[in-house]
């Protein structure tokens, strides 16, 4: 479940870059690189998830242990009445936020994790514009080649002397002869 917004927008850019991407690669390389990408995204995910699986408890205990500290510490703010009396937040509240807290911090590790991916298929989409981008040129110079080596024996053909011009060529007329 996205954190917010933003991360689901995200999400929907990593996956349609994704499918973008897989149309684009051509070569070997590329494709390992997506795979390789792929592969450490899905590893570094799977152990982000055994890591909250296996240390749930003592990530929730940490979480308590900071918001009573949070609550607990001095604040520079002006002094309140005497009728508004802070109450320490009660067990139920505390393991409630620590546990919206744990769960947070676990979904931004996701998020992050995606955001590497992502940023590791832009890098390859580059790679593979690149690639496009100098196949491009290569088949535009050779058929520019191609094209003016054509138009010159084109031309050179048309300024030969076919072998019935070349004998008549020294005459200046009919001859009787």
């Amino acid at each position: 479940m996205p954190l917010s917004t933003e991360h689901a927008v995200r999400e929907t850019y990593r996956l349609a870059l994704e499918q973008n991407l897989v149309k684009h690669l051509k070569t070997q390389a590329e494709f390992d690189q997506y795979h390789e990408i792929r592969a450490e995204a899905a590893q570094r995910i799977d152990a982000e998830k055994d890591a909250f699986r296996a240390n749930y408890h003592q990530r929730l205990e940490v979480a308590r242990e900071m918001i009573l500290r949070e609550h607990n510490s001095r604040t520079l703010d002006h002094p309140k009445p005497d009728w508004a009396v802070e109450t320490p937040p009660s067990a139920d509240k505390v393991d409630l936020l620590a546990r919206n807290r744990v769960q947070t911090d676990h979904e931004k590790r996701l998020a992050v994790i995606r955001v590497d991916q992502t940023d590791q298929y832009e890098d390859l989409r580059q790679v593979c514009r690149a690639r496009e981008t100098r196949e491009t040129q290569e088949r535009t110079e050779h058929a520019r080649a191609v094209r003016q080596d054509h138009a010159k024996e084109t031309f050179n053909l048309t300024n030969e002397l076919s072998p019935h011009e070349a004998q008549t060529r020294g005459r200046s007329g009919p001859s009787r002869s």
